[in-house]
């Protein structure tokens, strides 16, 4: 490459066109898992790949679904008042109750850990625990990064505020151990402001608990202590819920190539692209994948056969925010389909595009805009060749504030982690904003912005472009 690509990709629909589609997704509202929503959005998904010429299948997999459906907190003071109480969201797959809530003394339990129940009863009361959240900068990012771009940018963004609930660090108050100790219900101070606390849906992975439990911002939880200082209080919590099995697709979506089958090339050098996402979500940003991918796959349908290369194959999710348990992730569904699995070479997945950084400055600001964009991780695996790649399409496509990742763990981040554990060489293109989980009027819309929106679409696109006529992956 000679140089920064400052346009678009020939044949790539325009940044108002993006921009629609991902008005289109939040039109549905918050695509929760198994929600009507959801299911709205994977067959918009449906219809729009099969208009542009794509071969689609659908897979339903098995879901445990609950999806709340009211939450309220009211609290009675040492003086006999009544007061309700706003409750900034619930904790997902947490518990259920009555209509009529539960009503019981509140215990502060402080932290939540086991050293805070010993010599203090709980049993039949709801806990007040704090739901911290570390003070962490972006150095956590580019102390991993192989490269950051532009280069002279790491230090400035190693300073940055990365403050993120969804993290999950340290990790949230233990709600089998409030159930152990006899609680039922908690009440959970997330340590964030109102706007940032309002609607967090988190943690978004957690398994189904049997414990109600009401997030409150840290100016309502300074408030409920303040009224446990005066006395006892009661509360009474409310999280109506519809818990049941239900069933949700995966979506796959196939533009042959011009390589070999896959049963001429048992050893997959000529195997098919995986492009991945997730379909569940909450807002604009979390997940805007699905918009994306569409586009890449209108671009590539328009492309004649004769010069595709490889072939690609969009998997799109629909089980990213729930527990392992609770669904099947997508490495053990390719796994479970072990031709499919057979048939591909490499994957690319792109997870959060064109969000913009929204913050406290470390807790010594309001919570608002930055300015700046969002930083990116562009995360690779199991190849140096696709690393080599990935950062030369990084610097042609111009992307600003990019780190350029080596795998954690067993683990690629995000979406990528799955085709990562497969062994398959692995891109992942993810961003992490502060409001990446928040369900709530507008959708965060006013955090996306559409030039860079495009222009994230714009790289995956270049990047897919290369990866579809590498010869093979390579280590």
């Amino acid at each position: 490459m000679t140089g920064p690509r400052r346009g678009g990709l020939a044949g790539l629909v325009g940044p108002d066109g993006l921009w629609e589609s991902v008005e289109r997704m939040v039109s549905f509202g918050p695509r929760l898992p198994g929600s009507p929503a959801h299911h709205r959005h994977i067959d918009d998904l449906d219809v729009r790949l099969r208009r542009a010429g794509l071969e689609v299948t659908r897979h339903p997999v098995l879901l445990a679904r609950w999806l709340a459906d009211d939450w309220s907190l009211r609290v009675v003071d040492a003086r006999g008042v009544s007061a309700t109480v706003p409750a900034a969201s619930y904790r997902p797959y947490s518990g259920e109750t009555s209509t009529r809530g539960v009503t019981a003394s509140v215990v502060d339990v402080g932290a939540g850990e086991a050293a805070d129940y010993q010599n203090r009863s709980v049993d039949g009361a709801i806990v007040l625990a704090d739901g911290r959240v570390s003070r962490l900068p972006a150095q956590v990012l580019t102390d991993l990064a192989d490269a950051v771009e532009p280069p002279g940018a790491r230090a400035g963004l190693a300073a940055e505020d990365y403050t993120r609930v969804w993290l999950g660090v340290p990790a949230p108050p233990d709600l089998a151990l409030a159930r152990r100790h006899g609680a039922v219900a908690m009440i959970e101070i997330l340590d964030l402001p109102p706007p940032l606390a309002a609607g967090q849906y988190t943690p978004h992975q957690q398994q189904y608990a049997g414990l109600p439990t009401l997030h409150v911002d840290r100016e309502q939880g300074a408030r409920l202590r303040a009224l446990l200082a005066l006395g006892p209080l009661r509360a009474t919590v409310v999280l109506t819920a519809r818990r049941d099995d239900a069933t949700v697709d995966y979506l796959l979506a196939r533009l042959p190539g011009t390589a070999p089958a896959a049963s001429a090339d048992p050893a997959g050098t000529y195997g098919d692209v995986l492009v991945a996402t997730h379909t569940d979500g909450q807002n604009a940003v979390e997940e805007n994948g699905g918009p994306a991918l569409l586009a890449l796959a209108e671009r590539l349908a328009h492309r004649p056969q004769a010069r595709r290369g490889r072939g690609a194959l969009f998997l799109f999710s629909p089980a990213h925010m729930i527990a392992d348990a609770a669904t099947v992730k997508p490495d053990a569904w390719l796994r479970a389909h072990p031709r499919l699995r057979a048939s591909l070479a490499m994957a690319l997945v792109a997870e959060h595009l064109g969000a913009m950084g929204w913050d406290e400055r470390g807790g010594t600001e309001p919570y608002g805009p930055t300015g700046r964009s969002e930083p990116v991780v562009v995360a690779v695996g199991h190849s140096d060749r696709l690393r080599r790649l990935a950062l030369d399409e990084v610097r042609a496509g111009g992307l600003a504030r990019a780190a350029v990742l080596p795998p954690a763990g067993d683990g690629l981040y995000g979406e990528g982690t799955f085709p990562y554990r497969l062994g398959l060489p692995t891109v992942e293109f993810i961003s992490g904003p502060a409001y990446l989980l928040q369900v709530g009027p507008g959708d965060q819309l006013d955090k996306l912005d559409r030039a860079l929106l495009h222009r994230h679409t714009v790289f995956l696109a270049g990047l897919l472009d290369r990866m579809l006529a590498l010869p093979a992956p390579g280590p």
